[in-house]
Parts: C-alpha cells; sequence; structure tokens
C-alpha cells in the first residue's frame, strides 16, 4: 500500500481505536465506525477519480489490496449491525444457534468461492489482470449491490469477493470472541 493509502489506512484505524473509548454502546461503536469506514473510503475515491493510476500494477494494487483493506470494514460493520438487531437476547442456545447459523454462512461462501480464495490466501499473481484491471469488468463478477461499490469505474471483476474474504476475517474473530463465554470450557 502507498504511503498516501497507508496514512488514511492509519487514520481510519485511529478513528476506530476513538470511537471504541468514548462511546458506550455497541450501536454507537459500529454506528460510528461505519460512518468513518465511509468517509475514509470516500476520500479514497477521490483521490483515485482525481489522479487515476499511473500503471497496470498501480491498477491491480488498488483493487487487489488498497480497495479491499477500507472496503472490508463497511462490509464487517454492516455484518455486526445486522448481528446486533437479529441475534436473540433471551436464550443462550438460540444466542449460540444464531453465530453458528453466522459461521455457516462464511463457510458456504468460501466453499462457493473456493478456487479464488485459494488463489488469494497464497498469494498468486497469475490472473491479476484477469481479475484486478476494470478493462476486464466484461467478465463475470460479483454484484455490485454493496453501498460503498456504486461507481463501476471504481470496480474490478474480483475486488468485491477480496473485500467479502477480508470482512469475513474480521467478523469471525468477532464471532469467535462472542461465542467463547456462550461455550466455558
Amino acid at each position: 500500500m502507498s504511503p498516501e493509502y497507508q496514512e488514511y489506512y492509519q487514520q481510519l484505524l485511529a478513528a476506530f481505536r476513538s470511537h471504541e473509548d468514548i462511546l458506550t454502546s455497541e450501536m454507537e461503536v459500529i454506528e460510528a465506525c461505519f460512518k468513518s469506514s465511509l468517509d475514509h473510503w470516500g476520500r479514497i475515491c477521490n483521490l483515485v477519480k482525481t489522479r487515476g493510476f499511473s500503471c497496470d500494477k498501480d491498477e491491480i494494487g488498488f483493487f487487489k489490496e488498497v480497495k479491499p483493506a477500507f472496503a472490508a470494514f463497511i462490509e464487517y460493520y454492516t455484518y455486526r449491525y445486522h448481528a446486533l438487531l437479529f441475534a436473540p437476547v433471551n436464550s443462550p442456545t438460540d444466542l449460540e444457534r444464531f453465530w453458528r447459523w453466522e459461521e455457516r454462512k462464511m463457510q458456504r461462501f468460501y466453499e462457493a468461492n473456493e478456487e479464488f480464495c485459494r488463489y488469494m490466501r497464497e498469494g498468486a499473481t497469475c490472473r491479476d489482470e484477469e481479475y484486478f484491471l476494470r478493462i476486464s469488468s466484461g467478465q463475470e463478477h460479483v454484484s455490485a449491490d454493496a453501498i460503498h461499490d456504486t461507481d463501476a469505474g471504481l470496480r474490478s471483476p474480483k475486488d468485491p469477493l477480496v473485500t467479502i474474504i477480508k470482512a469475513y476475517e474480521l467478523y469471525g474473530l468477532y464471532i469467535e470472541t462472542t461465542l467463547a463465554p456462550l461455550n466455558p470450557l
């Protein structure tokens, strides 16, 4: 990640820490972090629209690493918001069942996208031009129904999948932390 993007990223992480330090309810934290994620992603979008990319390598890096690093937080806080709204509160058994369902949902995503997930996990680069250049956008790609992904000029065929992978990594850790008290040793 270039120093300029890295600076925005560090600012975003600092904003998250600040929200967690001063806000009292989980809902407030989620809402503030979601808003910060959208704000920082908007700044990145404006920067890219103004400057563009100097070469294919920069474009690939943006769609493979930079965009998902920011957009994953938007997805992650969306998942947490959903969980906060729909997780059962009266029954520990139902609550555990809810979290197991969320884990299965993530597992189905990984199974449905097994080849691409392996490509990313192994750090492969042989298909980067196909997956992460916008000129490849005529090929199969994930639906762009996410709030952060409305501009077709800022979308490559596979960057939405990378975003979901990164968001699920964060959400999986959150689920583990949440399930731990429900399953004491």
